[in-house]
């Protein structure tokens, strides 16, 4: 008694979509500028990442 096993290929198919993606836009948060050096931070930047980074952009900055 033998079996047999057959292979089967799946086939994908792409979905057709109504709706548009929508592209996404960095809008600035907060703007500082010290002693020539400008940091930009974005909205739904980490907040306690970006303070640690402006701590040290003043700090060096002067």
């Amino acid at each position: 008694m033998t079996e047999q096993n057959q292979i089967i290929t799946p086939v994908f198919k792409n979905k057709t979509s109504d709706f548009k993606k929508h592209a996404f836009t960095a809008h600035p948060a907060v703007k500082i500028n010290v002693n020539e050096v400008e940091l930009t931070i974005f909205k739904g930047t980490n907040s306690i990442l970006a303070s640690d980074i402006t701590k040290v952009v003043i700090r060096y900055a002067r």
